[in-house]
């Protein structure tokens, strides 16, 4: 076997047709790091005896000290994971290649799943061949960061998946009764969401940044940059004022003769024609419904009268692979909260490229603590439910290139 240089095509090409295939590990995504995180990059082959290309992984590096470097292969390497002679193979090359050019170690976190779960985390799935890949790495001095539950990873170990079908109707009946619940209480409310086709990314920035601070301007102008004009899509949550408005008369206007003719029944008591004690229990649940149509009717007034274009109440990006798409962020603003906007945001992207026939969407990562009083419990409830699973990865190992040199990193930089 040997270690080959390819050209961004070469690499684009093999990456797409590789089943491990995912938007971290094309050149998108290097000229993205590149341009934002100043890395470098270089696109490796690894080709047999017969010179067929095998593998390949993008890698980004960067200097640290005395000249040494390190790199980094998000979602890569993409080789076969079940071959753990190749495994051997790849990194004896690696090894031998890479510390005559100074590298100290290579980061990778393959998207190699070592189960999937539930909403309670119990394991639906375990991936048989996961414990040979582990010995691979381990024979081959890989230094695993663990089985972590949170986000100390560069890329998350946890995450949501769930499968898309072209008809719209199919995606709504796989969802848990609570997220249809959630969707038909948006609907009543007139909150919408479609896709923007301008991809006007100061518009969505100008609209998350109010509450979102982790990631600034640059970042998602240099990553639409990047992606553009195929693989970003931005969504919008709005929530149509005038539609609205009319709608909580008329949900009050109903109600409040449902609640007369009610009334009008216990009056009579006559037990004969009607059956009272079920009209009384009716008549508290509709006291409790005209009180909240009531302070829809107040609210929806002054949000048209302040707001009498709309609402925008959140926004979506998104970014696509080869079968299936990615969620980057999903944000609903806190002042609205009661709309599950993330919720619509989400259905409609499923709807979207459901159409377009990919095959999964991942909603994003969550945390491996599946405890209900944790505190990022909620997070997970928001992104399970839509027919989806938890995939567990396999984790973030270092490929030690040089040992010496390595202990000198880790003390100076406390790793």
């Amino acid at each position: 076997m040997k270690i080959v240089t390819l050209s961004k095509e070469e690499f684009d090409d093999f990456s797409r047709r590789n089943k491990y295939n995912s938007f971290y590990q094309t050149s998108n995504y290097a000229e993205f790091k590149a341009k934002y995180e100043q890395f470098s990059i270089h696109y490796l082959g690894f080709r047999d005896n017969n010179n067929r290309l095998i593998g390949a992984s993008l890698m980004l590096y960067k200097t640290l000290f005395w000249g040494y470097k390190y790199a980094y292969a998000p979602r890569g390497l993409l080789i076969d994971y079940d071959n753990d002679k190749l495994i051997d193979a790849v990194t004896e090359e690696l090894k031998k290649l890479l510390r005559k050019q100074k590298f100290i170690f290579i980061t990778i976190d393959p998207p190699v799943i070592a189960s999937e779960r539930d909403r309670t985390g119990n394991t639906i799935q375990f991936n048989n061949n996961v414990n040979r890949t582990l010995g691979a790495f381990k024979r081959n001095g890989y230094e695993h960061l663990g089985f972590n539950l949170y986000d100390e990873s560069i890329l998350p170990r946890w995450n949501v998946v769930a499968p898309l079908a072209p008809d719209a109707r199919i995606i709504y009946n796989s969802f848990d009764n609570e997220i249809k619940e959630k969707l038909n209480y948006a609907n009543n409310a007139c909150v919408t969401a479609r896709i923007d086709n301008t991809c006007d990314i100061k518009k969505f920035y100008d609209t998350i940044k109010k509450k979102y601070t982790k990631k600034n301007y640059k970042y998602f102008e240099n990553l639409t940059n990047a992606f553009m004009p195929d693989k970003i899509k931005i969504f919008y949550a709005y929530l149509d004022t005038k539609k609205y408005t009319e709608n909580a008369n008329n949900l009050y206007i109903k109600e409040e003769e449902r609640n007369n003719n009610l009334a009008s029944i216990i009056q009579s008591g006559d037990q004969i024609t009607y059956n009272i004690p079920k009209a009384v229990e009716d008549k508290i649940t509709s006291d409790k419904l005209l009180h909240t149509y009531k302070k829809d009717v107040v609210s929806s007034a002054k949000f048209l009268k302040a707001n009498p274009e709309g609402i925008i109440l959140g926004a979506a990006i998104t970014i696509e692979e080869a079968n299936g798409v990615s969620i980057l962020l999903n944000y609903a603003d806190s002042d609205y909260e009661s709309y599950n906007t993330s919720y619509v945001l989400t259905y409609e992207i499923m709807k979207y490229f459901g159409k377009e026939n990919f095959k999964y969407l991942n909603l994003g990562s969550v945390t491996g603590n599946f405890n209900p009083t944790s505190k990022y419990y909620p997070l997970l409830l928001n992104k399970v439910g839509f027919n989806s699973s938890i995939l567990e990865y396999i984790g973030q190992f270092n490929i030690i290139i040089n040992p010496t040199i390595y202990l000198i990193y880790k003390k100076k930089y406390n790793k």
